[in-house]
């Protein structure tokens, strides 16, 4: 799996810092989250992101095979 949430984010001008202190988490953990590095995403924390980026699961989460799986 691989998470869109830079794309969704930037497409709502919401930076890195206004998300992070919105979701009340730590700016490294939206960073992990956006690289790809979390080992996991609670649903909990899913749900919160779609409802302030006004999104679905689906739009944040894509399937790609392990070597199509970029890491920024």
């Amino acid at each position: 799996m691989k998470i869109r949430l830079k794309d969704v984010r930037t497409s709502r001008s919401i930076s890195q810092n206004e998300l992070a202190r919105i979701l009340e988490m730590s700016l490294a953990n939206i960073q992990k989250i956006e690289r790809n590095k979390a080992k996991s995403i609670p649903l909990d924390t899913l749900d919160r992101l779609c409802e302030v980026l006004n999104c679905e699961v689906g739009d944040l989460l894509v399937r790609v095979s392990d070597g199509e799986l970029e890491v920024s």
